[in-house]
This record gives structure tokens, C-alpha cells and sequence, in this order.
């Protein structure tokens, strides 16, 4: 995803517009968790600042990611407004934007804004309310466990396990 910057870098024009289509193969978006990515699209301009280059637009495409309780596949689309300033004398730039030959290559900075936008959790809207329990077993959630442990004490499972009668003590004895 070269873009030529010889007309910018030549002063002839103000802004270049940018309208790509944006791929990946397979095995990268395969590492980051991403099943596919279909309709990717940035559209944007870059313009030339008194020091440096600006970058912006809008990076926007579907997802095809695993459902995190079936594994299904689930469209997640996503939509970036990207605003990027960079200068191509600086040599610790963060967001992989250098020129070489007065060409600017995009593709690891989108592929930057892509993985960025992956979301920590999904879960298809007809999974939302799946039953998570089966015979002897049941999912709970991190809240759903501590509030079971604050309500029980640590010795009631084994109070369970003694028979006492009225009147006896814990210990066994008998009054």
C-alpha cells in the first residue's frame, strides 16, 4: 500500500487523497485472533505540514472474529478516524510511517489501527443468554464467586458431614 508523495513533496499539490482497499494474508490476521477482514477500506488525505506530513481518514471495515463461548463466527465491524502527524527525519516513530523514495507505505500503520480495535471479549447477540450449566457443572463469573465464598463459611461443608445431635457440642461430647 505504496502511496507516491512526489507531488506533495514537490510542492505542486496541497493534499493527496487516499482511497484503498486494505488486506491481509491470512496467517497475520490469524495471530492476532482475526478469522477474516472483508470490506476494509481506508479513505483520507495526506497533507504536507511545515515539519513533517499529516495523515487522516477513516479506516473502516468487518471482522470475522470467534465467538468466545462457541467459537462461531461473529461480524464485528469496525470504524477508525485516524489523525496522524509524522516527520520523516524522526527515526523513534511508534507508528511505522516512513518514506523511502518520496513513497509513504501505510499498510503496517493501518494493520497498527486494525489490531488496536480488536475487542477483548465477543459473544454473538443469540449467545448472550446461553444456559452455561450442565449435569454436576455450572459457568459462574469472578463477581458471582465471591459473593458465594463471602456468604458461606469455610467450615460449613464439613459441619455437613457430622451428624450431631440436639445437645451435643461440635466436639462430639454430650451434656
Amino acid at each position: 500500500m505504496d502511496i507516491d508523495l512526489t507531488q506533495l513533496v514537490t510542492n505542486n499539490v496541497d493534499v493527496i487523497k487516499v482511497d484503498i482497499n486494505v488486506s491481509y494474508d491470512e496467517e497475520r490476521l490469524r495471530k492476532v485472533g482475526i478469522r477474516e477482514l472483508n470490506n476494509t477500506t481506508f479513505v483520507g488525505k495526506i497533507k504536507k505540514l511545515y515539519e513533517g506530513y499529516e495523515i487522516s481518514g477513516i479506516l473502516k471495515g468487518v471482522m470475522i472474529l470467534p465467538d468466545d463461548i462457541t467459537l462461531e463466527d461473529v461480524k464485528y465491524e469496525f470504524s477508525i478516524d485516524i489523525l496522524e502527524n509524522f516527520d520523516e527525519m524522526d527515526e523513534d516513530q511508534d507508528n511505522n510511517l516512513i518514506i523511502i523514495n518520496n513513497n509513504l507505505d501505510i499498510s503496517d500503520f493501518l494493520w497498527q489501527n486494525i489490531v488496536l480495535e480488536i475487542p477483548l471479549k465477543v459473544v454473538d447477540e443469540k449467545n448472550k443468554n446461553i444456559t452455561l450449566e450442565g449435569d454436576g457443572w455450572r459457568f459462574i463469573t469472578e463477581e458471582e464467586l465471591e459473593k458465594e465464598r463471602s456468604n458461606e463459611s469455610p467450615f460449613d461443608e464439613l459441619d455437613s458431614k457430622f451428624d450431631f445431635k440436639e445437645g451435643d457440642d461440635k466436639n462430639g461430647s454430650s451434656s
